[in-house]
Protein backbone atom coordinates (compact mmCIF):
# COMPACT_ATOMS: atom_id res chain seq x y z
CA UNK A 1 0.00 0.00 0.00
CA UNK A 2 2.83 2.60 1.16
CA UNK A 3 4.36 1.84 -2.27
CA UNK A 4 1.54 2.13 -4.53
CA UNK A 5 -0.13 5.26 -2.84
CA UNK A 6 1.01 8.59 -3.71
CA UNK A 7 2.75 11.51 -1.66
CA UNK A 8 0.03 13.09 0.73
CA UNK A 9 -2.91 9.93 0.52
CA UNK A 10 -4.02 7.94 3.02
CA UNK A 11 -5.51 4.61 3.47
CA UNK A 12 -8.54 2.89 5.36
CA UNK A 13 -8.63 -0.68 5.89
CA UNK A 14 -10.59 -2.80 8.37
CA UNK A 15 -9.70 -6.35 9.78
CA UNK A 16 -9.73 -8.76 12.24
CA UNK A 17 -7.26 -7.34 15.30
CA UNK A 18 -7.42 -9.53 19.33
CA UNK A 19 -6.61 -8.00 22.20
CA UNK A 20 -3.94 -10.79 23.65
CA UNK A 21 -1.65 -13.41 21.31
CA UNK A 22 -3.78 -15.68 19.69
CA UNK A 23 -2.55 -19.54 20.83
CA UNK A 24 -1.09 -22.31 19.21
CA UNK A 25 -4.46 -24.50 19.60
CA UNK A 26 -6.27 -21.68 17.97
CA UNK A 27 -3.39 -20.89 15.33
CA UNK A 28 -3.84 -24.68 14.25
CA UNK A 29 -7.57 -24.69 13.88
CA UNK A 30 -8.09 -24.55 10.13
CA UNK A 31 -12.04 -23.62 10.49
CA UNK A 32 -10.74 -20.03 12.43
CA UNK A 33 -8.64 -19.24 10.10
CA UNK A 34 -10.78 -19.50 7.08
CA UNK A 35 -13.07 -17.31 9.58
CA UNK A 36 -10.11 -15.02 9.89
CA UNK A 37 -9.57 -15.61 13.45
CA UNK A 38 -6.39 -17.83 13.89
CA UNK A 39 -4.44 -15.29 11.78
CA UNK A 40 -5.81 -12.11 13.54
CA UNK A 41 -2.82 -9.75 15.08
CA UNK A 42 -2.89 -7.61 17.98
CA UNK A 43 -3.08 -4.05 17.58
CA UNK A 44 -0.15 -2.93 18.61
CA UNK A 45 1.42 -5.47 15.95
CA UNK A 46 -0.72 -4.69 13.04
CA UNK A 47 -0.38 -1.13 13.31
CA UNK A 48 3.43 -1.26 14.77
CA UNK A 49 4.34 -2.72 11.29
CA UNK A 50 2.16 -0.28 9.19
CA UNK A 51 3.88 2.79 10.73
CA UNK A 52 7.52 0.41 9.81
CA UNK A 53 6.58 0.61 6.67
CA UNK A 54 6.32 4.55 6.33
CA UNK A 55 2.75 5.34 7.18
CA UNK A 56 1.84 7.93 9.77
CA UNK A 57 -1.12 8.98 12.06
CA UNK A 58 -2.42 5.88 12.46
CA UNK A 59 -5.79 6.00 14.35
CA UNK A 60 -8.92 4.06 14.46
CA UNK A 61 -12.41 5.06 12.95
CA UNK A 62 -14.28 2.58 14.33
CA UNK A 63 -14.08 -0.48 16.63
CA UNK A 64 -16.66 -3.30 17.15
CA UNK A 65 -16.62 -6.12 19.35
CA UNK A 66 -16.51 -9.24 17.07
CA UNK A 67 -16.30 -12.55 18.72
CA UNK A 68 -14.70 -14.47 22.21
CA UNK A 69 -13.28 -17.45 22.07
CA UNK A 70 -11.65 -18.67 25.46
CA UNK A 71 -11.31 -15.27 26.75
CA UNK A 72 -9.30 -13.75 23.89
CA UNK A 73 -11.74 -10.91 22.40
CA UNK A 74 -11.67 -10.32 18.73
CA UNK A 75 -12.39 -6.82 17.49
CA UNK A 76 -13.13 -5.64 14.41
CA UNK A 77 -10.93 -2.21 13.64
CA UNK A 78 -11.44 -0.07 11.08
CA UNK A 79 -8.49 2.38 10.72
CA UNK A 80 -6.48 4.88 8.80
CA UNK A 81 -3.42 6.30 8.35
CA UNK A 82 -1.12 8.64 6.26
CA UNK A 83 1.28 8.81 3.63
CA UNK A 84 3.02 12.36 4.08
CA UNK A 85 4.20 14.11 0.76
CA UNK A 86 8.08 14.11 0.47
CA UNK A 87 9.06 17.94 0.45
CA UNK A 88 12.72 18.79 0.34
CA UNK A 89 12.47 22.05 0.61
CA UNK A 90 13.36 24.30 3.39
CA UNK A 91 11.44 24.10 6.35
CA UNK A 92 9.42 26.94 8.13
CA UNK A 93 9.51 26.39 11.90
CA UNK A 94 6.04 26.55 13.39
CA UNK A 95 4.66 25.64 16.69
CA UNK A 96 2.27 23.14 17.34
CA UNK A 97 0.32 23.14 21.03
CA UNK A 98 -1.82 20.13 22.43
CA UNK A 99 -5.02 21.30 23.66
CA UNK A 100 -5.45 17.78 25.38
CA UNK A 101 -7.75 16.04 26.79
CA UNK A 102 -4.49 13.94 27.07
CA UNK A 103 -1.61 15.90 29.43
CA UNK A 104 1.35 14.65 27.15
CA UNK A 105 1.63 12.49 24.02
CA UNK A 106 4.40 10.88 22.23
CA UNK A 107 4.14 10.66 18.60
CA UNK A 108 5.06 8.04 16.10
CA UNK A 109 8.33 10.21 15.40
CA UNK A 110 9.20 10.12 19.50
CA UNK A 111 8.37 13.55 19.47
CA UNK A 112 7.03 14.10 23.50
CA UNK A 113 4.10 16.75 23.43
CA UNK A 114 2.79 17.99 26.72
CA UNK A 115 -0.57 19.79 26.81
CA UNK A 116 -0.22 23.67 26.86
CA UNK A 117 3.66 23.65 25.74
CA UNK A 118 4.19 24.85 22.41
CA UNK A 119 6.76 22.63 20.83
CA UNK A 120 8.87 23.58 17.58
CA UNK A 121 8.01 21.26 14.61
CA UNK A 122 8.58 21.24 10.98
CA UNK A 123 6.57 21.84 7.36
CA UNK A 124 6.09 17.47 7.27
CA UNK A 125 4.79 17.87 10.81
CA UNK A 126 2.75 20.38 10.39
CA UNK A 127 0.87 18.93 6.87
CA UNK A 128 0.05 16.03 9.68
CA UNK A 129 -1.30 17.85 12.51
CA UNK A 130 -3.58 19.77 10.21
CA UNK A 131 -5.63 16.32 9.19
CA UNK A 132 -8.25 14.16 11.53
CA UNK A 133 -7.95 13.73 14.31
CA UNK A 134 -5.04 15.75 14.91
CA UNK A 135 -6.52 18.92 14.09
CA UNK A 136 -8.86 19.05 17.01
CA UNK A 137 -6.19 17.91 19.48
CA UNK A 138 -3.31 20.66 18.35
CA UNK A 139 -3.12 24.31 17.92
CA UNK A 140 -0.61 25.32 15.03
CA UNK A 141 0.65 28.72 15.37
CA UNK A 142 3.87 30.70 13.79
CA UNK A 143 4.84 31.54 17.36
CA UNK A 144 5.10 29.98 20.64
CA UNK A 145 1.72 30.77 22.48
CA UNK A 146 1.45 28.53 25.82
CA UNK A 147 -2.16 28.07 26.91
CA UNK A 148 -4.09 28.67 30.46
CA UNK A 149 -6.35 26.50 32.28
CA UNK A 150 -8.67 29.30 31.29
CA UNK A 151 -8.39 29.12 27.61
CA UNK A 152 -11.59 27.68 26.52
CA UNK A 153 -9.25 25.94 24.08
CA UNK A 154 -7.95 23.91 26.73
CA UNK A 155 -9.27 20.76 27.09
CA UNK A 156 -9.20 18.58 30.54
CA UNK A 157 -11.08 15.48 32.02
CA UNK A 158 -10.55 14.87 35.40
CA UNK A 159 -11.80 11.71 37.19
CA UNK A 160 -14.61 11.83 39.60
CA UNK A 161 -13.29 12.01 43.52
CA UNK A 162 -15.32 9.26 44.54
CA UNK A 163 -14.57 5.30 45.54
CA UNK A 164 -14.00 3.12 42.68
CA UNK A 165 -14.52 -0.49 41.91
CA UNK A 166 -12.91 -2.92 39.05
CA UNK A 167 -15.52 -4.67 36.90
CA UNK A 168 -13.13 -6.62 34.43
CA UNK A 169 -12.70 -3.17 31.91
CA UNK A 170 -9.61 -2.81 30.07
CA UNK A 171 -8.97 0.23 27.82
CA UNK A 172 -7.55 -0.79 24.22
CA UNK A 173 -5.49 2.66 22.78
CA UNK A 174 -5.76 3.28 19.14
CA UNK A 175 -5.62 6.72 18.69
CA UNK A 176 -2.86 8.49 16.39
CA UNK A 177 -0.10 8.32 19.03
CA UNK A 178 2.07 5.60 20.18
CA UNK A 179 1.46 6.29 23.92
CA UNK A 180 -0.31 8.71 25.49
CA UNK A 181 -0.76 9.94 29.51
CA UNK A 182 -4.38 11.20 30.99
CA UNK A 183 -4.81 13.70 33.99
CA UNK A 184 -5.03 10.62 36.46
CA UNK A 185 -1.47 9.71 35.38
CA UNK A 186 -2.90 6.33 33.34
CA UNK A 187 -0.18 5.48 30.64
CA UNK A 188 -1.82 3.99 27.28
CA UNK A 189 0.41 2.21 24.88
CA UNK A 190 -1.39 1.70 21.68
CA UNK A 191 -2.69 -1.66 21.08
CA UNK A 192 -1.77 -2.76 24.80
CA UNK A 193 -4.91 -3.70 26.87
CA UNK A 194 -5.01 -1.59 30.45
CA UNK A 195 -6.85 -2.46 33.11
CA UNK A 196 -9.36 0.68 34.07
CA UNK A 197 -11.38 1.14 37.47
CA UNK A 198 -14.99 2.49 37.24
CA UNK A 199 -13.82 6.46 37.55
CA UNK A 200 -11.65 5.70 34.70
CA UNK A 201 -14.51 3.79 32.63
CA UNK A 202 -16.21 7.09 33.04
CA UNK A 203 -13.51 9.32 31.63
CA UNK A 204 -12.89 7.19 28.54
CA UNK A 205 -16.27 7.69 28.17
CA UNK A 206 -16.26 11.24 27.66
CA UNK A 207 -16.47 12.53 23.97
CA UNK A 208 -13.12 14.06 23.81
CA UNK A 209 -11.60 10.18 24.64
CA UNK A 210 -14.31 7.83 23.04
CA UNK A 211 -13.01 7.99 19.93
CA UNK A 212 -9.36 6.71 20.64
CA UNK A 213 -10.23 3.99 22.71
CA UNK A 214 -12.01 0.59 22.53
CA UNK A 215 -13.11 -1.19 25.87
CA UNK A 216 -14.11 -4.67 26.38
CA UNK A 217 -14.64 -6.63 29.57
CA UNK A 218 -12.56 -9.24 30.73
CA UNK A 219 -14.76 -10.24 33.59
CA UNK A 220 -16.99 -12.86 31.76
CA UNK A 221 -18.74 -14.88 34.50
CA UNK A 222 -17.44 -13.27 37.04
CA UNK A 223 -20.56 -12.49 40.34
CA UNK A 224 -20.20 -8.58 39.63
CA UNK A 225 -22.45 -8.24 43.12
CA UNK A 226 -19.29 -9.69 45.11
CA UNK A 227 -17.37 -6.45 43.78
CA UNK A 228 -16.70 -4.08 46.39
CA UNK A 229 -16.18 -0.24 46.15
CA UNK A 230 -12.25 0.41 46.59
CA UNK A 231 -10.68 3.92 47.49
CA UNK A 232 -7.99 5.50 45.60
CA UNK A 233 -4.12 6.08 46.42
CA UNK A 234 -3.15 8.97 48.17
CA UNK A 235 -1.59 10.02 44.54
CA UNK A 236 -5.21 9.56 43.32
CA UNK A 237 -4.63 7.18 40.82
CA UNK A 238 -6.05 3.65 41.26
CA UNK A 239 -5.91 1.71 38.16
Amino acid sequence: MFRILKPGGRFTISDIVVDRPVPNYLIQDTVKWSNCLSGALQVNIYMGEMVKSGFLGLHQIKCLPWQVIDGIHFLSLTFTGYKLPMDPAADDVQFATLRGPFRRVLDERGRLYERARPAPIDRSTAQLLQTPPFHDLFLLTDSAAPLTASDPRWCSIQPLTVPCVWKGDYALFTGPFLGVEDDDHHVYLRGVPVEICSKTLTVLESSPYRRHFAVINRASGHDQTAVQEASCSSTGSCC
